[in-house]
């Protein structure tokens, strides 16, 4: 017989348990990454245990309450319904947030050898759980949000499911090649002015006196909390220095062993830093900081957050570099393709939003979009509003 219970630390669940959970997928839902967010979020986290019969430990999803000014990109109010349709914010907000809080890459946690049909019971079984919470913490709804290509499939697997509509999408570079010169080669079967560009950036940036070595993200928590400032003090951030320094004190607690960093330098002087997570077969980009003052305007940003990585893949053997959300015609004119992540809420007190035609009509559009990969309308859809 199944068991479900709740934990409310990931302490209590042995890393021989949660391995085979995490083998496979996204590293925004492994150990580490959910043991770093555990910390900041605590108390406002639960997780929900599945066991089977055997008493093996086969599903696990983890649970964060929403509250005022917190987990605002998982809002599904605020960040999708206001605006696109007549709904009433106390039918949906505060909401129970499912599996993920933080880097827009989300999926559930089963046992890879689970066949589909045991998969599917388990999820359906996790979801029944987390409404359970729900009613607990007294909150009006809930929602699963930017489910990745698996995330969705495992989603779409549970009958009696809340309709899905398209988040955003994500950027990833499939690494088919085994030297740099068949990523130009690609590059170029895609147009002439995409090869001609990559060539143009590199050797501009390999002609500035530059070198890029590595280093893990505890060896430089302050070069990296300066030059991760810079960045977002340029596009408004308001979190403060201390705020990300604790933030990537927990990383380098958690992830450490994880953790790759590409750190620019001109002698021996800092200028930019761009973090990377490796986990399975993928280069994650998570992070990029740079001492504008200081740079020659020898195309930095895309040497750092997708030329080297590029670079790194191909020779270590990684299949994907995971560039995520944002910065979309960048992103694709450099071959990356885009991919939709998903998402579903429900209210207690409220209908689907999908049965409003505002709503419906806006997912439609952006689903078509989402599916077309054309780095006009993807940035239309989906860009800076």
């Amino acid at each position: 017989m199944t068991r479900i219970d709740l934990v409310y630390s990931l302490s209590e669940i042995d890393e021989s348990e949660l391995a085979p959970l995490t083998q496979g997928r996204s590293f925004y839902v492994s150990g580490p990454w959910l043991r770093a967010y555990e910390s900041l979020r605590t108390p406002d986290v639960v997780y929900v245990t599945h066991r089977d019969d055997m008493g093996r430990l086969d599903g696990l999803l983890p649970l964060y309450r929403q509250r005022p000014d917190t987990l605002a990109p998982y809002d599904a109010f605020g960040t999708y319904l206001r605006g696109a349709g007549e709904f009433a914010e106390a039918d949906w907000s505060p909401s129970l947030v499912l599996g993920q809080s933080a880097a827009y890459c989300n999926e559930f946690l089963i046992v890879a050898d689970a066949g589909p049909g045991a998969e599917s019971s388990v999820v359906a079984d996790l979801l029944r759980a987390a409404e359970e919470q729900r009613m607990r913490w007294g909150v009006p709804a809930a929602s699963v949000l930017y489910l990745n290509r698996e995330g969705a499939r495992q989603l779409a697997a549970v009958p009696g499911t809340p309709q899905p509509f398209i988040c955003d999408v994500e950027c990833e570079i499939d690494v088919e090649w085994d030297s740099w010169d068949g990523y130009i080669q690609y590059l170029h079967s895609l147009g002439r002015k995409r090869s001609a560009s990559a060539r143009r950036e590199t050797e501009e940036f390999q002609g500035a006196g530059y070198t890029v070595s590595p280093a893990r993200l505890g060896e430089l928590l302050e070069e990296c909390n300066r030059l991760f400032t810079k960045l977002q003090d340029k596009y408004g951030d308001r979190t403060t220095m201390a705020e990300r320094a604790h933030y990537l004190k927990i990383l380098a607690a958690e992830a450490d062993s994880h953790s790759r960093l590409f750190v620019l330098r001109r002698d021996e002087e800092i200028l930019g830093i761009s973090l990377a997570f490796l986990w399975g077969d993928t280069v994650y980009m998570r992070q990029l900081g740079l001492d504008y003052e200081r740079l020659t305007g020898a195309a930095e940003y895309f040497n750092l957050t997708i030329y080297e990585p590029i670079r790194f893949a191909i020779d270590h053997g990684y299949r994907r570099v995971h560039l995520g959300r944002a910065s979309y015609d960048a992103k694709m004119f450099r071959g990356a393709k885009v991919r939709p992540l998903i998402g579903a809420c429900w209210s207690a007190t409220a209908e689907s939003p999908l049965a409003q035609a505002p709503f419906a009509a806006w997912n439609r559009r952006r689903a078509e979009v989402a599916e077309s990969g054309d780095r006009k309308l993807v940035m239309a859809a989906f860009g800076p509003r």
